[in-house]
């Protein structure tokens, strides 16, 4: 179940026209592309795009979009943001969203919703059923107006689907629950001298307050997968928890280790000595990092030993994989295949190595879904690209710069080429039979390598024509 899914359909058309007009913005576009592009008709997408164009202008956002007599739409002002905007603004008002909303927060029955939202009975209860199914996708239950099944895994994916809709627009929850998360997390920065970023403190306050609403209503975290020792932080807790809520010491400290661990996994510091109780999770975590070393040691100019002694890669690598198995986060920033492929030319060893390593283990069916394997290749790409050195994991390209104007000019362009040293450059003075690209104001029509003409200076063009080249020259040796 995707945050999508909350959309009523009419609207759910709208955001991906959004989507694709936003990322398309640069590019010429027209009414017979989008069309085909969705499968709908030209009246429902000529009806959309004026919805659109009403709906931006009754929120006062100055994006504008027009479609010509010629099938041409033109854009203007729709940015990233303003398209996240939208989407609350869509996901608020959809009869789907507001009635898992209520589910969610106040377990209210469906008579009573639809008695309180004044809609009809026959369309209310076609969206429960259909919302019904999509729960149960996802392994939880609609059952006597509650959310039932796993308690860690329900809360990690409220958590994932509220936190990619609202993170940093708003708080879809009561005043109550908002002021009682920020209670606890104005304590805890106070108390151990934290600093956070804004992401993780909204990743944190959505945390604390789905926690909040699920103890609220007696969902209480059957076990701990820490151990701890207690210290001024969670003495605190304690007593907080005393005065909210009734439980006992068991389930207080199971509710509190879910806590720390979460914060463990977003690297935010407790102070606080925690140790892992066994599990089959935290032992895959473990299976995999060994696994994932002799991976890279199998298809790259490491050895195990060195890797096994980075202590840095060891637990970053470890923090990721227990991050994935215990919460199944799932990824949506970087979905298009354009964002896929920048990172695939930019480093092509190191994507071929994830992306076969996380093929080899999607087999033992432990994915959720799609969106988690994304986030799963984006963690240990981004971790990776900072840790290991990119000369030990690919060949390096050599290029030649050899001008007319002579060394000092073959020094400047060199400099001028200093930004792409993370693609592995080895830059020669002379042809040699390892030069792959000669890149010079002088042709040569018997060279056996590529040849790269520019002129002098180098115009904007030349460079996007080297970097393609580049590109296609580090893509051509893992094909």
């Amino acid at each position: 179940m995707q945050s999508n899914d909350l959309l009523m359909d009419d609207d759910r058309y709208k955001w991906y026209l959004l989507q694709y007009l936003e990322l398309n913005k640069n590019a010429y576009c027209s009414a017979d592309q989008l069309g085909d592009i969705l499968e709908i008709s030209r009246y429902k997408l000529e009806k959309y795009l004026q919805e659109l164009q009403d709906e931006l202008k009754e929120n006062h956002f100055n994006a504008t979009i027009d479609l010509h007599e010629t099938g041409e739409i033109e854009i203007h002002q729709l940015t990233h943001a303003l398209v996240k905007k939208m989407r609350v603004y869509l996901v608020e008002r959809s009869l789907t969203y507001q009635i898992f909303h209520c589910y969610v927060t106040n377990e209210t029955s469906l008579d009573k919703q639809i008695e309180e939202l004044h809609v009809s009975r026959s369309s209310t209860y076609r969206l429960y059923k259909r919302l019904k199914n999509k729960l149960a996708d996802e392994g939880f239950q609609l059952r006597q107006n509650q959310l039932i099944g796993d308690e860690g895994m329900l809360r990690n994916f409220l958590f994932g689907l509220y936190y990619e809709i609202f993170n940093g627009l708003n708080s879809p929850f009561d005043a109550e629950i908002q002021q009682q998360a920020k209670e606890l997390l104005r304590y805890l920065e106070h108390y151990l001298n934290l600093s956070l970023p804004k992401t993780k403190e909204h990743k944190l306050l959505f945390f604390m307050s789905i926690g909040l609403i699920r103890m609220r209503k007696n969902h209480l975290m059957p076990q701990a997968q820490i151990e701890y020792v207690e210290n001024e932080a969670t003495e605190y807790l304690n007593k907080w928890l005393d005065s909210h809520f009734s439980m006992t010491a068991t389930e207080k400290r199971h509710e509190i280790a879910a806590l720390l661990l979460f914060c463990q996994m977003m690297e935010v510091d407790w102070q606080v000595n925690l140790k892992m109780i066994e599990g089959k999770e935290i032992q895959m975590a473990q299976e995999l990092v060994e696994e994932f070393l002799h991976y890279l040691a199998d298809h790259s100019r490491f050895t195990i030993q060195r890797l096994k002694e980075d202590r840095s890669l060891l637990s970053g690598l470890l923090r990721i994989n227990r991050r994935w198995l215990l919460y199944h986060f799932r990824e949506s920033t970087f979905v298009t295949k354009i964002q896929r492929r920048y990172f695939q030319e930019i480093n092509p060893k190191l994507d071929e190595l994830i992306q076969d390593f996380i093929e080899r283990i999607a087999q033992r069916g432990l994915f959720h879904s799609d969106q988690e394997r994304n986030k799963l290749y984006y963690d240990y790409l981004f971790f990776l690209i900072t840790q290991i050195s990119v000369e030990e994991l690919e060949d390096p390209v050599f290029i030649c710069i050899d001008f007319s104007h002579g060394s000092s000019y073959n020094d400047y362009i060199q400099t001028m080429l200093s930004s792409l040293q993370t693609m592995n450059i080895c830059y020669e003075e002379k042809l040699s039979t390892k030069t792959q690209i000669y890149l010079s104001d002088f042709l040569i029509d018997t060279l056996p390598c590529h040849q790269m003409i520019w002129k002098r200076p180098p115009t904007p063009e030349d460079w996007a024509e080297f970097g393609h080249l580049l590109l296609t020259v580090k893509g051509g040796a893992y094909e």
